[in-house]
């Protein structure tokens, strides 16, 4: 039998571990899951708990129901001055099953995809599901771990900006020359949560584009499982198809409360909330660089830390369960994200309470140094 080739999220063995030491009664800090700890805004909350008592929660149509499109496609004009049709507005449960069909759509459509390494797993492996191969192009820190468009030499080109895991932004004239190299899938998941200049959409560069995105991140709507997609009409039909095959349609109740996302009061606390990230955000590489890490590119965007290990070790994938065992500190090795360079990196992420990272700081401090 032929070996199954898709790799797994070593970050999950790290998880896994974590969890039987804290079974155990240690105390561990978490520091590897890209998952915000901040609370959904009560206004989302309160919607869902009226229409789980005053509607009845039936499938909806496979792209979404028309409010939540709407809302969404007025969005996209008041952030990014962009016009954007509801009927280009495909709504997903989650941005992975989006992904997936905005992938495989591509790869027929338009050809042979690229993507950066290291970058978000997920992008190799949904491609190796699909039958397909992809294109893995590497980028480092003399580039910012942005990709170039001389690299580029594939009809389609995956662009995750902010970045996971560099917290990498592109800027709008750097989205313009890639977008004339290639068709853009452009994972925008990370949008919002920006520590400077905001990150702008594809869609202000070109029409010829998939955006990805979803309530995640910015929205903090992580278990509730709904995001979206924005593409051409060409490109909405056969998505829409593979979506009906698959997941039939979007969790209702998400649907419906997502719609209160875009309400002045809830934008208004979100934005509230990138504050906070960007404070928890400079103590954290404030203190790894004060224990010895390198980073060589400071986050623009997101909410990750990449950080060179090698003053450490070596092998990074072996350093992350040592500094588990050791430290109770809970950290994603770079193996996750690819090959080029990735055994001296570690992602370090800031989705949990300031007084948690000022602890794990002074843990990783006391066994490091």
């Amino acid at each position: 039998m032929e070996k199954f080739q898709i790799e797994p999220f070593y970050v999950m063995q790290v998880l896994e571990r974590a969890k039987e030491l804290e079974k155990r009664g240690r105390e561990v800090i978490h520091l590897e899951i890209g998952e915000p700890d901040l609370p959904v805004p009560e206004r989302v909350k309160r919607k869902a708990a009226e229409l789980l008592t005053e509607t009845e929660l039936k499938y909806t149509p496979a792209t979404g129901i028309p409010k939540l499109k709407e809302a969404i496609a007025e969005f996209y004009y008041s952030r990014y001055r962009v016009v954007v049709e509801p009927e280009q507005v495909v709504v997903t449960p989650g941005s992975s099953p989006g992904l997936v069909a905005a992938l495989k759509t591509v790869s027929r459509l338009v050809g042979e995809i690229s993507f950066t390494d290291p970058g978000y797993p997920c992008y190799k492996n949904i491609l190796k599901v699909l039958g397909e191969e992809g294109v893995a192009l590497p980028v480092g820190p003399e580039n910012s771990f942005k990709v170039r468009p001389f690299q580029v030499n594939t009809p389609a080109l995956i662009v995750n900006s902010p970045a996971n895991p560099s917290g990498a932004v592109y800027t709008k004239r750097e989205l313009e020359k890639l977008s004339k190299r290639a068709f853009l899938i452009s994972d925008e998941i990370y949008h919002g949560l920006t520590y400077g200049e905001e990150a702008p959409s594809a869609l202000e560069v070109t029409r010829n584009c998939i955006v990805v995105n979803g309530f995640s991140k910015f929205f903090l709507m992580t278990g509730w499982r709904v995001g979206w997609l924005i593409a051409s009409p060409d490109m909405v039909e056969p998505i829409n198809a593979i979506l009906q095959n698959t997941v039939i349609a979007p969790p209702t109740l998400s649907q419906l409360a997502a719609v209160e996302c875009f309400s002045e009061e809830v934008l208004s606390e979100l934005q509230e909330n990138v504050k906070v990230f960007r404070k928890r955000k400079e103590i954290l590489l404030n203190g790894l660089k004060e224990i010895g890490f390198k980073v060589p590119v400071e986050p623009k965007g997101a909410f990750y830390i990449w950080a060179d290990a090698s003053p450490f070790t070596e092998d990074s994938f072996k350093f992350a369960f040592e500094l588990l065992e050791r430290t109770s500190v809970a950290v994603t090795p770079g193996r996750d994200f690819g090959y080029n360079g990735t055994e001296k990196f570690v992602r370090f992420s800031f989705c949990t309470e300031t007084e948690k990272i000022l602890e794990a700081l002074e843990r990783l401090y006391s066994y490091l140094r």
